[in-house]
């Protein structure tokens, strides 16, 4: 069984894996929790990114973020990914 921090671990790595971070600040663990069954760890993840215009000039020079959160159920046996999903900022 993982542990959490191997879960947490696997979670950060992920997200390495399958997004360029370089344009990511503040990447931070924001929740971990085993699921009731006790198989699966969810581990939510957070990031800001530049936030997008459809105005090139204002695109360019804008120091807005945003914040991001995925989250990432990993199983707790073998340390595969079952699922990521969008997490909601609003939670």
């Amino acid at each position: 069984m993982l542990t959490v921090k191997e879960a947490v671990q696997t979670a950060m790595d992920l997200l390495k894996d399958l997004y360029d971070t370089r344009k990511f600040e503040d990447i931070l663990l924001e929740a971990v929790e085993m699921d009731d069954d006790g198989r699966h760890w969810q581990v939510t993840v957070g990031f800001s990114r530049k936030a997008l215009s459809e105005n090139v000039m204002e695109a360019i020079g804008s120091k807005k973020y945003i914040r991001s959160r995925k989250i990432f159920c990993i199983d707790g046996n073998t340390g595969d990914l079952v699922s990521m999903k969008d997490g909601d900022p609003s939670s």
